[in-house]
């Protein structure tokens, strides 16, 4: 889970929304959330999609937390619109003593400042992506999502952690960061290796499966005081490939993030920066660096508004500027209401796609218990 030190869940601080609170026995909680939303998004090309409106239920996630004093667990079971059913989590944590802790399983990230589930988010949608991410390549449509590509998912590894009252430190060993196959060492023939549309527009060549060797992520955060919060974490992955031609290559990946926020009163800001770039051995590199500035002002014990500003830039390729407001209601402790407004313009190098922006709109419903 992400350092509780530097990020605060939105829903947390705008209200006093519970999750993960029912205790069916001593020893074995339960909690989770149904989130469900309604979009519209316009998009000023001609691309054969120029508006879209749908109503869905987005996730449902259940989470169970076993506690055994020095021994605790949890499993997260999810569903999602686009993977259907899956194990989000699992993983056993061993408290050593003195603040040190031994994590092994199945775990999300330390990296990023936006939590990985909506509970957790400041308003509805990610900083670094779009709910439109097809465009034009020479009369042929090209979905460009590349969100996956920016800092590691959730991937099986041992970590070692150590937190006090304001200071976090962990080191992580995985199977993968970015291109996990889900076993920590040894081979495996059947991970998928897709740079998706990057292929078409950079020219690579398919990259079709592999194994990914390793990966080391580490984290430190710190609260400085007076409302400051500081966090910096790598991620360094060494994947094997073969490419569609049978040709053996390799991928390194290396992710560099940074962090602050600043709380006072009811304002909370926050700023980050994210430098990953995936060295492909033979073919040419895939650079992209990120940022995200936010603000956000709880204005009464039910609600609060955010202002979110955040860049995706692909090197020689394009460059994405996302704009967002939001606004958050908490109706009761267990069901909150967000509306969001976000606007996304798209720059492309060499006229590879159709420059243009897109609107889009959110509502959405979210049930945590």
């Amino acid at each position: 889970m992400k350092n509780k030190i530097v990020l605060t869940a939105a829903f947390f601080a705008a209200s006093s929304l519970s999750f993960a609170e029912i205790a069916l026995t001593e020893n074995l909680s339960v909690g989770g959330f149904v989130d469900m939303s309604y979009t519209h998004s316009d998009d000023d090309r001609d691309n054969g999609s120029d508006s879209n409106n749908s109503y869905q239920v987005d996730q449902v996630e259940i989470t169970f937390g076993l506690d055994y004093g020095v021994v605790t667990a949890q499993i997260d079971l999810e569903w999602d619109l686009n993977n259907g059913s899956s194990i989000d989590q699992a993983f056993t944590t061993y408290d050593l003593g003195n603040g040190f802790k031994v994590t092994a399983g199945n775990y999300d990230s330390m990296l990023g400042f936006e939590a990985f589930e909506a509970p957790g988010l400041y308003q509805y949608s990610k900083a670094y992506s779009s709910n439109i991410e097809a465009f034009e390549n020479n009369g042929a449509v090209v979905d460009l999502s590349i969100s996956d590509l920016i800092t590691p998912g959730t991937n099986n590894g041992v970590k070692v952690t150590y937190e006090d009252g304001t200071q976090f430190f962990g080191v992580s060993l995985q199977d993968g960061g970015i291109f996990g196959d889900n076993r920590l060492g040894g081979d495996s023939d059947d991970l998928a290796i897709n740079f998706g549309p990057l292929d078409e527009l950079l020219g690579p060549g398919v990259l079709a499966s592999g194994s990914s060797g390793y990966a080391i992520e580490a984290a430190y955060a710190r609260d400085l005081g007076n409302g400051f919060n500081i966090f910096v974490g790598t991620l360094m992955e060494e994947t094997e490939i073969e490419d569609g031609g049978g040709a053996e290559t390799s991928v390194d990946t290396t992710v560099l993030n940074g962090y602050v926020t600043y709380e006072t009163g009811a304002w909370l800001f926050a700023a980050e920066l994210i430098q990953t770039e995936h060295d492909i051995e033979n073919l040419e590199d895939i650079d992209i660096d990120t940022f995200l500035i936010m603000a956000n002002y709880t204005y009464s014990d039910q609600a609060s508004v955010t202002a979110r500003i955040s860049n995706v830039d692909v090197d020689d390729v394009f460059d994405a500027m996302k704009l967002t407001v939001a606004h958050l209601y908490a109706f009761t402790d267990n069901l909150a209401l967000a509306v969001e407004l976000s606007s996304v313009d798209y720059d492309f190098e060499e006229n590879l796609v159709d420059d243009g922006d897109t609107l889009e709109a959110a509502v959405e419903l979210l049930f945590t218990f």
